[in-house]
């Protein structure tokens, strides 16, 4: 995984699935110091990821909770269409807005 610094946001490239604990355990890292930045909005770039286990999504869930609780705005973008179903079943997208890209989120 990757964190990139943008113009107004913290970008994180997920380079792999959320299924396998190692993965997940990844992501739970760059979570925390993503939550350690004082910037408004972090953008999850989920391109790579094309499985999500209950881990993963609860992963995502907690990053979203510890930022909202220090008024960070957490957005989604390129959700591959293999999880999307997932997010909408579990109204992920309520909590969480996707963009097709980082253009979008920035407009």
């Amino acid at each position: 995984m990757a964190i990139e610094f943008n113009n107004g946001y913290l970008s994180i490239v997920i380079e792999s699935n959320l299924s396998l604990p190692e993965e997940v355990k990844k992501f739970k890292e760059d979570c925390e110091e993503a939550c350690s930045v004082s910037i408004p909005a972090v953008v999850l770039n989920m391109q790579n990821v094309k499985e999500i286990n209950s881990a993963g999504i609860a992963k995502i869930l907690k990053l979203f909770k510890d930022l909202q609780s220090i008024k960070i705005k957490l957005f989604m973008t390129n959700v591959d269409e293999s999880i999307t179903p997932i997010f909408k079943d579990l109204m992920i997208f309520t909590l969480i807005k996707d963009f097709k890209d980082a253009e979008e989120f920035l407009s």
